[in-house]
């Protein structure tokens, strides 16, 4: 029996969103003082509040895969997986997360651009964000129902 686990934990997230907000706590502590923490915290914040989505969605989706009784060779859900939706949908909850502050603090803008705090913007980068993960999961569920068929 060795001592090396068989799956170890994945910590990669919380370094890559973990280090830019140590660059930004950085940053907000000798040039721009006038940054609230919760906007130094905007990278981890958008890693942390896009997990409980894309376990919430994966869930919802799986409703749809089709069961068999014969579980002959186990299925792989890399092999039909799509990186580029997960992707766009961790983007897309940045940008929400990021207008919501901005609405929040009072600095929305007149005009509309992605990081303009609107409240349009907010429910649109919400529902983008939604809207890609059950893109990303129902491609999932429909490649292993056809590997099942």
């Amino acid at each position: 029996m060795s001592s090396i686990q068989e799956y170890p934990i994945q910590a990669t997230g919380f370094w890559v969103f973990g280090f830019p907000s140590v660059v930004v706590a950085v940053l907000k502590l000798t040039v721009a003082g006038y940054w609230s923490w919760w906007r130094v915290m905007l990278p981890s914040l958008a890693f942390l509040g896009h997990n409980p989505v894309y376990l919430l969605v994966g869930f919802l989706c799986f409703c749809w895969l089709k069961h068999e009784e014969d579980e002959g060779e186990p299925t792989t859900v890399q092999k039909h997986s799509t990186a580029g939706y997960n992707i766009a949908a961790l983007l897309f909850c940045f940008l929400f997360l990021d207008n919501l502050l901005r609405r929040a603090e009072g600095q929305d803008w007149k005009g509309f651009w992605p990081c303009s705090g609107r409240f349009e913007a907010v429910v649109l980068f919400g529902m983008l964000s939604l809207a890609a993960q059950f893109e990303y999961w129902s491609r999932t569920v429909i490649g292993l129902n056809q590997e099942h068929a």
